[in-house]
């Protein structure tokens, strides 16, 4: 029966010292940046572990006071020594916003003042034009014939509303033995009606495709509309 009230004994005994051995002061980081509250922290971290370990004897250290925040020196207003006129600025955004800068920075450099306080622009950003290149056939030369004919490998048609003839400037037989003709209105010129050329300086010349030859007796022969030599482009007279 001893022996059973020795070991209960001893057992309370040894859970009190682990319980006593057991108890930790909190660990709490203070800040270094200022003395002041760097020793209220260590204060409080003291009576924390007093707390937490009743046995623990805190140790407080006195604290500085923190100095007072100066306050700011106010500004001495500087009154503008003459008043500036009026200006206008056009109210299309963002040149507004640079012409009322320009305004305020002018007048405080006349006058004096408080400086005063700009706005901020955005950026003037200029619109990019796009170019487009526009294919520009080159002219037509006029007084000038197209040349047509030619070879059969490399004959050469005239456009609608024209005919190919030979040029009644020039020697040989033209298209009808493979030479290189001209292209001309297909319109009828002179004959009985006297048809005048719709192009000034054209002269009518005999059409080679009927039997009316002016040269060989005929009598008002249809012809067609011409430039004559001397007014072709690129041509001399006597070529």
């Amino acid at each position: 029966m001893k022996a059973f009230l020795l070991v209960s004994l001893l057992g309370a005994f040894a859970l009190a010292q682990t319980t006593t051995s057991i108890c930790q002061c909190p660990l709490i980081k203070c800040p270094s940046s200022n003395a002041a509250e760097l020793c209220r922290c260590l204060n409080s971290r003291e009576t924390m572990c007093q707390r937490a370990c009743p046995m623990y004897k805190p140790t407080y250290m006195p604290c500085p006071v923190n100095p007072p925040t100066p306050s700011p020196t106010p500004e001495v207003q500087v009154e503008p020594t003459c008043t500036c006129e009026p200006g206008f600025c056009i109210q299309v955004w963002p040149q507004s916003c640079y012409c009322g800068n320009a305004q305020k920075q002018h007048c405080f450099e006349k006058c004096g003042g408080v400086k005063p306080e700009l706005q901020e622009c955005p950026p003037m950003e200029m619109p990019s034009l796009v170019t487009r290149a526009v294919e520009v056939s080159p002219p037509k030369p006029i007084n000038m014939h197209k040349p047509c004919g030619g070879g059969r490998g490399n004959y050469r048609e005239c456009d609608y509303g024209e005919v190919c003839i030979k040029d009644p400037y020039k020697d040989g037989c033209g298209p009808a033995c493979d030479q290189v003709g001209i292209c001309v209105k297909d319109k009828l010129c002179g004959g009985f009606g006297g048809f005048a050329c719709d192009v000034k300086d054209q002269v009518c010349e005999d059409d080679p495709r009927d039997d009316c030859d002016p040269l060989n007796y005929g009598n008002d022969c249809g012809g067609l509309c011409v430039w004559p030599l001397s007014l072709r482009h690129g041509c001399h007279e006597g070529n």
